[in-house]
């Protein structure tokens, strides 16, 4: 919401009204998965170019790339001692 946000203000896009929801759904099997929904409501009174612009910047934004790779964790037990 906050690339949206970003991209309106930089196109001089006015948002009236802007409702986002997300549902998940995690498939366990060989290896977990999780699919997400994401249900985008921008009102109204958007042209369809605008529409667009704005859907296309949701799409592209860093928290969906980083969802959409592939994620390694690495995790490092400290004993309390500076690193």
């Amino acid at each position: 919401m906050l690339t949206m946000s970003a991209v309106a203000d930089n196109k001089k896009i006015h948002l009236d009204v802007v409702d986002v929801q997300i549902g998940y759904e995690i498939q366990a099997g060989r290896s977990w998965s999780t699919c997400f929904d994401i249900r985008i409501d921008l009102g109204q009174k958007l042209t369809p170019r605008e529409r667009t612009i704005l859907f296309n910047s949701a799409r592209g934004c860093e928290v969906s790339k980083l969802l959409s790779g592939e994620n390694k964790f690495k995790y490092i037990l400290a004993n309390g001692d500076p690193e």
